[in-house]
């Protein structure tokens, strides 16, 4: 059936509307600039326009969801007559099979496919002076203009991305910047001995510094990454907003929210070539190239920040060569030199502390335990720190006669808990078997009400009783220390409060010293706690700091924290 022509009569119609880049939204045919046109031609065609379909998405595609929701809006509403596009590439760029196609899905929803310069003409039927119609009679006098620019959109399209990217591809193997600067950078045109303008990376003044930074601290070795986030962020980081836009319109809705330095972000920065002047990427077929850019840092500095995970080695000839072996890479994290710095934590924040070496004047390397989160900077020679520490542990050394005296003093107050726990627990039987009789004579009584609502009230009851029976059994089947247990711990007390300091700070792996340090301490000590003698203690070292040898007193401080010492032996045991 064919499309009848234009007629005065007003008729109803909706606009497709497409742009592909930011760049043409912008600068090129813009969105306003095709309204302009399409409303125009519809005044002229006197077609009211009633919905715009606004799509900023490349016309090579053949999955447009914008053009989806046309057909759907077109199959909802069968009285619109015509889509109006500003022109044949701006409806596709897919070429003579895909417009045609589309345009055969307008033909089956009787719709009219309108455009601003006027090559597409209304179909006609070549029998009509016959009075006759046959489907292949039905052609557009425009048919052959149609599929030309048709492929003329689609061979526009191929042109341009092959003289801009070919462009840009060429250029990026030259070294030159083709899109948005690296962090750490900004752009800056420059003219060329040729007198060609190029984009170049120039170190940008706020974020170069941050960078620089990243990498000397990372170089260092003794910082773990999210101390070195804390000191960047202290230093003003903050990432680059970037704008919102509409996915229809493409307008600016606003900008993303900046975000501080976190671990994983850092990694990205020290992986990247390019701010040590390098350039590698799919481009230039995955080769380095030095970029004819000011770097931020040395190829060394680099290679040293990496540690292996990634290193640039430059040959004599000036051509470069990377190597990636992360597989044998080997964290400093846990440096066994900086154990100490896992179980003393910092004075101001409370934090554990950071260890690093630093060179001085006479070029030798001295460590530190440091700390600067948030606080004034907090730093101490690692020999005077070690001294600090060993001095206290040998503090804790056992008194004579505590630990067999100590020992003897568990055994009985055990055997007493034993008995009266055995009391207690016949008791608990008892109540439970108590709770049950009286849980089984209300679910009598339910089974022989007629009340619904009396039935309720006693199932709830049912439910209390039923919670606590489990709440009491769980009292009865708490599981309480064995005496083969509490010698095990006595061995290792007899080990740790024999020779303090010689276990205590040689462990050789961060699991180790934190496990030995808790079985001393009830949590870690900051370091002014050393210094001064304060920090908190377990059960069995503040015995022997505070009550000795006395038996009396002994039992009776172990009587009242009876529970703490079941606690401190369960949680050796779990280790």
């Amino acid at each position: 059936m064919s499309i009848p022509p234009t007629t005065s009569a007003q008729r109803f119609g909706v606009a497709l509307l497409r742009v592909s880049t930011d760049k043409q939204f912008q600068e090129g045919e813009s969105i306003e600039t095709q309204r302009r046109k399409v409303e125009f031609v519809a005044r002229r065609e006197r077609i009211d326009i009633v919905r715009y379909f606004i799509e900023h998405y490349s016309g090579r595609k053949s999955d447009r969801r914008i053009l989806d929701e046309l057909f759907e809006f077109l199959s909802e509403n069968r009285d619109i007559d015509a889509v109006i596009v500003g022109d044949i590439d701006r409806f596709t760029r897919g070429g003579t099979e895909i417009y045609l196609a589309l345009k055969r899905q307008l033909r089956e929803l009787n719709v009219r496919l309108v455009d601003t310069t006027g090559i597409i003409q209304p179909e006609r039927n070549r029998l009509e002076h016959l009075g006759v119609e046959y489907q292949w009679s039905i052609e557009s006098p425009s048919h052959y203009a149609e599929i030309f620019m048709a492929e003329k959109a689609r061979a526009e399209a191929s042109d341009i991305l092959t003289r801009t990217i070919g462009q840009q591809i060429q250029l990026t193997r030259d070294g030159y910047q083709c899109r948005a600067a690296n962090f750490g950078y900004r752009n800056r045109k420059i003219t060329t001995e040729d007198g060609k303008k190029k984009t170049i990376l120039v170190p940008h003044e706020l974020e170069g510094p941050w960078i620089v930074r990243m990498f000397e601290l990372k170089a260092e070795g003794g910082w773990r990454d999210d101390a070195i986030c804390e000191a960047i962020n202290a230093m003003g980081y903050q990432s680059r907003p970037t704008n919102i836009y509409d996915k229809d319109t493409r307008r600016v809705l606003g900008q993303t929210r900046q975000k501080q330095l976190c671990p994983k972000q850092l990694n990205r920065y020290i992986s990247r070539l390019i701010y040590c002047g390098v350039r590698c990427e799919r481009w230039n077929q995955d080769k380095p190239v030095l970029a004819p850019i000011e770097p931020l840092i040395s190829i060394d500095l680099f290679n040293r920040a990496n540690r292996g995970k990634v290193r640039i080695k430059q040959h004599k000839d000036g051509s470069l060569e990377i190597s990636e072996d992360r597989e044998t890479y080997v964290s400093r994290r846990h440096n066994p030199e900086f154990l100490l710095r896992h179980v003393v934590t910092c004075p101001e924040c409370a934090r554990p502390l950071v260890a690093s070496r630093s060179k001085g004047k006479s070029g030798n390397y001295f460590g530190y335990y440091h700390c600067s989160r948030g606080h004034r900077y907090f730093g101490v020679n690692k020999n005077e720190f070690e001294k600090t520490v060993a001095n206290y542990l040998d503090r804790l050394q056992a008194k004579p006669g505590f630990l067999p005296l100590f020992r003897e003093v568990v055994r009985d107050v055990w055997i007493q808990k034993n008995r009266a726990r055995k009391s207690e627990s016949d008791q608990i039987t008892q109540h439970i078997a108590a709770l049950e009789g009286r849980q089984e004579s209300l679910l009598d009584r339910i089974a022989t009400s007629n009340s619904r609502l009396v039935q309720q009230k006693l199932e709830a009851q049912v439910e209390e009783l039923e919670a606590t029976i489990k709440a009491t059994r769980k009292k009865l089947t708490s599981t309480t220390i064995r005496e083969d247990e509490i010698d095990a711990y006595f061995d290792v007390a007899k080990k740790l409060m024999e020779h303090p300091t010689e276990h205590a700070m040689n462990a050789p792996t961060k699991e180790k010293i934190e496990n030995l340090w808790g079985f001393i301490f009830k949590k870690h000590p900051t370091y002014r706690d050393l210094v001064d003698g304060t920090p908190e203690l377990t059960l069995l070292y503040r015995l022997n700091r505070d009550v000795g040898v006395d038996r009396e007193q002994l039992a009776g401080e172990l009587v009242s924290e009876w529970n703490t010492f079941e606690a401190e032996v369960l949680a050796f045991l779990l280790i």
